[in-house]
């Protein structure tokens, strides 16, 4: 129904601007319908040329902006959200859009003046809370973003993406016990969010409770049964238990589903070396370390390989000493564009 009725005002402003050509909020407003249909190219050429016939017209040039960054011309975009914001500062839609196109600029000091613009002029913005947030924990100010997720979801209590980034940044902060009931009344919001069932996992992991974190992660193949991911947390999980079988099954599990998974052959490769199978391991140590994607562990696997190549020909290879196992990354949530 609703692409019925874009459609149909498509037609109705077509022949509007056939009769005036230079009507340049029939041009603005066809614009504007082109891009709800998909079509931004098409926008963004009626749109430029409104801009030109009505300069001064606020809500043209925020449409404008609008069609370029979803063109991906953030340049372009910043400089036409920032017009709308000069011709009408009261408006709280053209600072987040502006903060929107900072943030991905990778200026987040302005994005975050950009969003409490947004919040003073619009206390209940709760996307802007939230955008602020992230930005606030690009920058490193963890207790001030958790801070802006809380007041997302003071505002909006069902926004259940703020409620999982205020978990991801207790996790980052090391207070586990908060981020693990975050995560899980994130799932009790939205039961097939697979990210918070994999962060809640993680989450259980890194607090040694392995049973939970197995149980988190089996969630997710009930979600999605070829989450390769969630096959690699569950072998994480199984490692940790001392269950190395049951932990090299699903580690071939995640590597059939993806097989350029750096982690995965890293974790592999360990489980392999501790049951004795060097050779094998050596295989995923390499694949791992030749993996451009691989950085964290790289030199230490390298100095490692060396290490059980010259030990292989001895007897007591399958007794050598496997590097320290890690843990699944937690996955984090984007930020919102309108």
């Amino acid at each position: 129904m609703k692409g019925l009725l874009a459609r149909l005002k498509l037609v109705v402003l077509r022949a509007r601007l056939a009769w005036s050509p230079s009507d340049a909020g029939a041009r603005a407003r066809l614009g504007e319908v082109l891009h709800d249909l998909g079509r931004p190219h098409a926008s963004w050429v009626e749109l430029a040329r409104a801009v030109e016939l009505a300069p001064e017209d606020a809500r043209t040039h925020f449409a404008l902006g609008t069609a370029l960054a979803t063109l991906g011309c953030l340049p372009e975009a910043r400089v036409a959200f920032a017009r709308a914001r000069r011709l009408d500062p009261g408006q709280p839609d053209y600072a987040f859009a502006l903060g929107n196109i900072y943030f991905e600029c990778q200026d987040i000091d302005l994005a975050v003046r950009a969003y409490e613009s947004a919040i003073r002029l619009r206390p209940d913005h709760a996307r802007a809370y939230f955008n602020l947030g992230h930005a606030l924990k690009e920058k490193g100010l963890l207790q001030q973003a958790a801070s802006a997720f809380r007041r997302a979801l003071a505002v909006e209590p069902r926004f259940f993406k703020a409620r999982f980034m205020l978990a991801y940044v207790y996790a980052l902060m090391d207070l586990n016990v908060e981020a693990i009931e975050q995560y899980r009344l994130t799932i009790q919001a939205s039961p097939t969010y697979v990210k918070a069932h994999y962060n809640l996992g993680n989450c259980y992991l890194k607090r040694g409770q392995t049973q939970q974190a197995l149980e988190a992660y089996l969630a997710i193949l009930a979600i999605e049964p070829h989450h390769p991911r969630a096959h690699f947390a569950i072998g994480q999980a199984y490692a940790r238990r001392g269950q190395l079988a049951d932990a090299l099954q699903s580690f071939q599990q995640a590597l059939a589903l993806k097989s350029d998974f750096p982690e995965c052959h890293l974790a592999y490769a360990r489980a392999l070396e501790a049951v004795g199978r060097v050779r094998a391991a050596l295989h995923h140590y390499r694949v791992y370390v030749n993996d451009p994607a691989a950085e964290e562990h790289r030199d230490e696997v390298k100095a490692h390989i060396v290490h059980l190549s010259q030990a292989l020909p001895r007897p007591t290879t399958s007794e050598l000493r496997a590097v320290p196992s890690g843990e699944p990354r937690s996955m984090g949530e984007g930020v919102l564009r309108h």
